[in-house]
């Protein structure tokens, strides 16, 4: 649109100062004209010695926020860069892109950092491209476009939640497995004795002491040093789930792994990419490595884990099931922070 304003321009002042013979309009739609070369080389040469990239491979964020994702523009030329403008993807596995633009700049031979704020609505990998690059003259009448190539992904983690489990009298621990050598003490000793927070286990309440002073005080027990909980997974159809649907799945695993480490020294999560592989989980940063590491594997490749007889599966559908039968059909009501006890 500049650029034909700017031939209107220059016609109309050609056209009035050779009708009234009036030499600086003659000048001035010369200078015009010439302004459109001119400015076409320009942007040439600034895109030559331009690129635009993200500052990291890799950003994280949690569910429901924003991933905060830097991006770098490079001026390598002796002239400053106004405006690049650059098109950015944003997309889960089997999702539509989102697209996205991002205007910068910089200085001669300077770099500029540019903030880029990318909506978490799921849990999984956002993976991000540079689709195009456009540099701009100063007057921003031409952009040059460029290929750029910049990718990066953000990992969008569940939010800190946990279920609370309690064990079937008839089951105890069975689909525990024995593995020495963790951490010293035992889950019948009482470790501290604390006031009441919100989250707490009802089953922790120690109630002689809470009825004698009133206020509600929780029990701290020791872990088994001994126990490890055993969790399988089957993501049979993982290929071609859509984002609400491994969304969901990765909730549920990972308030799951949260609360069976309330019972066990540690949980170890199988999934299968042809084969079983395992992931062990600790603490609360080890299952946001489970969970970053599922979502990098190549959903095509994975599949239902092999399980052996007793053990607890979790599938895609966010069915948790043992020797075949249901023990509970999780949904998005079940994240609730008083959804009661869950018994397996």
């Amino acid at each position: 649109m500049k650029k034909i304003f700017l031939l209107l321009f220059a016609a109309a002042a050609f056209y009035l100062g050779g009708a009234y013979r009036f030499t600086p309009l003659l000048v001035f739609a010369a200078a015009a004209l010439l302004l459109l070369p001119t400015m076409f080389i320009l942007s040439r040469a600034l895109g030559k010695k331009t690129d635009v990239k993200f500052v990291r491979p890799e950003y994280s964020a949690e569910k429901g926020g924003e991933a905060a994702v830097s991006v770098l523009c490079e001026n390598g030329g002796k002239l400053p860069v106004t405006l690049c403008r650059a098109d950015i993807s944003a997309a889960y596995p089997n999702s539509k892109p989102s697209k996205l633009k991002l205007q910068t700049g910089a200085d001669a031979k300077s770099e500029q950092t540019k903030e880029l704020l990318i909506k978490a609505p799921y849990c999984g990998l956002i993976e991000l491209k540079i689709e195009k690059l456009r540099v701009c003259d100063w007057l921003n009448i031409f952009a040059a476009p460029k290929k750029c190539g910049g990718v990066c992904r953000a990992a969008v983690y569940p939010k800190e939640r946990e279920f609370d489990i309690s064990f079937a009298p008839s089951r105890g621990l069975s689909g525990f497995a024995e593995r020495p050598g963790l951490r010293g003490g035992s889950d019948t000793e009482i470790k501290n004795l604390r006031e009441y927070e919100h989250g707490d286990s009802a089953r922790l309440i120690h109630r002689n002491l809470s009825a004698r002073t009133g206020e509600l005080w929780v029990k701290e027990l020791e872990k088994q040093a001994d126990i490890i909980a055993e969790l399988y997974l089957d993501m049979s159809g993982a290929r071609t789930a859509e984002p609400q649907t491994t969304d969901m799945f990765y909730e549920v695993l990972s308030a799951l792994a949260a609360g069976l480490l309330r019972n066990a020294a540690a949980v170890m999560i199988y999934y299968s990419r042809g084969e079983n592989h395992c992931l062990t989980a600790r603490n609360r940063g080890d299952i946001r490595a489970a969970l970053l590491e599922l979502y990098k594997t190549d959903p095509a490749s994975l599949g239902a884990a092999e399980a052996p007889s007793g053990a607890t599966t979790l599938g895609l559908d966010c069915r948790l099931t043992r020797d075949g039968k249901t023990i509970k059909t999780f949904t998005a009501k079940d994240f609730d922070a008083e959804n009661g006890v869950l018994e397996i």
